[in-house]
């Protein structure tokens, strides 16, 4: 193997000690009878990160060792390194599940077990809620009833529209027959008057015509007699 990659074999190998070393230290943490759920959300996030970057490392190293260890040195360190990966895991696995179970516990605990005080706060409050929920639903049902008066006074003013929509056209209607009416009157008058007119024309021509009778039956017996 040349130097180079004895180097390169030597870093990467102290990766993976401090990546092991790491999730150990995180395993530990998580341990922790005192443990939150907060705690536990941000330590599995670390283990995430340091067990992919852990497993990256062994990658390389097992690419290198099939790449330059033509003795097969590394072979066994490749074995190794891969059985510590899943014995972490799996340790990790176990203690996130414990970890958890004793976290629910614990919440469990302190809901059955808290002091009177707490109970009577959080009487309070759970009171305060429902009061709360309560007004608002009694605005919301106020809020329904305005909107639907609203809704029925639309309805009469939109049906109040209509109706003088149509005493409108009714008025206009109307109009328009007094117009005819009015021209219509004012034809009759003038026939009235045209009539008028030759009604007196006409009792001239019969004054007219009775006289001329009577001059004439006046100048016939005249002309007898003498």
């Amino acid at each position: 193997m040349k130097n180079s990659d004895s180097v390169e074999v030597d870093s990467l190998k102290s990766d993976i000690l401090r990546g092991n070393l790491s999730i150990q230290n995180i395993l530990h943490k998580i341990q922790n009878p005192d443990i939150t759920e907060s705690d536990v959300v941000v330590l599995n996030s670390e283990y995430r990160s340091e067990f992919k970057r852990l497993k990256h490392c062994i990658d390389e190293f097992e690419k290198l060792a099939k790449d330059e260890d033509e003795d097969g040195e590394l072979a066994e360190d490749v074995s190794l390194f891969r059985n510590q990966l899943t014995s972490l895991q799996s340790a990790f696995r176990k203690a996130n599940v414990q970890c958890q179970l004793t976290v629910s516990m614990k919440n469990k605990a302190e809901l059955f077990y808290s002091n009177p005080e707490e109970m009577e706060i959080r009487s309070r409050q759970t009171k305060s809620k429902e009061e709360l929920i309560k007004m608002s639903t009694n605005v919301t049902a106020n809020l329904r009833n305005i909107s639907q008066s609203m809704a029925s006074v639309l309805e009469q003013n939109r049906g109040t529209l209509e109706v003088l929509a149509q005493s409108s056209n009714t008025v206009c209607d109307t109009q328009d027959e007094f117009k005819v009416m009015g021209s219509t009157l004012t034809t009759t008058k003038k026939l009235v008057s045209r009539f008028g007119r030759r009604e007196t024309t006409d009792l001239i021509l019969i004054i007219l015509a009775l006289a001329a009778f009577f001059a004439a039956c006046v100048y016939v017996i005249q002309k007898r007699m003498f």
